[in-house]
């Protein structure tokens, strides 16, 4: 997801359960995780891919280290003075836990649309994602957040306002998820989206073979084209 879906969700999230007073801790940990966006540098290097967009900082423990860092750099310039008013003593935990909060919903959305992320790294460089979410209900949710900023900032933020696009939003991750689930059933194979919101790619496997499928939630199998996993090697020397 964009990160103006990431700031949003959380923002919206907080007011709706009534804690708008950790709102800016909320969106700090949403947005802290795409800092690697930041880190061109290391575009050239493929040894350093965990750095990428959707590496390190999209596991559950680097989410976690960003996320302390951010706060605790947060409340190190508020007690210095250099941040507009205090962070009470009473508040930090719960502070903390917004900021936290924000960081594992930007996992979870990302984990929603995006193909593949090292959730469980350093445990494993293993990638989960759902890959549900077409794109254009993945501009239509941007969509949303983006009006939904400018609603608050010339209206201000309401419950109404909270409500409907909390609604809208899981009306969206819905009807993702029952186009993904529709394509698993009638086509199985592992599914991915593409530009166009009903047509999907599946991929299939079997001992000897790979076929990618271009399927249409209407029309079925569109095209097929096969692989060969093995050519002039049996599968015992290619293990071996």
């Amino acid at each position: 997801m964009d990160i103006f879906t990431h700031a949003v969700a959380i923002l919206m999230v907080l007011f709706a359960t009534g804690n708008a007073v950790f709102i800016p801790f909320g969106v700090l940990g949403a947005v802290i995780i795409d800092i690697d966006m930041a880190w061109f540098f290391v575009a050239r290097d493929p040894s350093l891919y965990l750095l990428h967009h959707a590496g390190f900082s999209h596991s559950f423990f680097g989410a976690t280290v960003l996320s302390a860092i951010a706060f605790a750099t947060t409340l190190g310039l508020a007690s210095a003075g250099w941040l507009p008013g205090t962070i009470p003593a009473g508040i930090l935990l719960p502070a903390l836990a917004a900021t936290l909060a924000g960081a594992y919903l930007h996992l979870f959305l990302d984990w929603l649309a995006a193909p593949g992320l090292p959730l469980l790294y350093p445990l494993t460089e293993e990638r989960f994602g759902l890959a549900m979410t077409p794109m254009p209900l993945y501009f239509l949710v941007t969509l949303l957040s983006l009006a939904s900023l400018g609603i608050i900032f010339f209206r201000g933020l309401t419950n109404e306002l909270a409500q409907s696009y909390l609604a809208i939003f899981t009306a969206i991750i819905l009807a993702s998820a029952g186009m993904k689930w529709l394509v698993h059933l009638r086509a199985g194979g592992r599914s991915y989206y593409t530009l166009h919101p009903f047509q999907w790619i599946v991929i299939r496997e079997d001992n000897l073979s790979y076929s990618v499928v271009v399927y249409g939630i209407f029309q079925g199998s569109i095209r097929e084209l096969n692989f060969e996993k093995y050519r002039n090697i049996t599968p015992e020397e290619a293990r071996s």
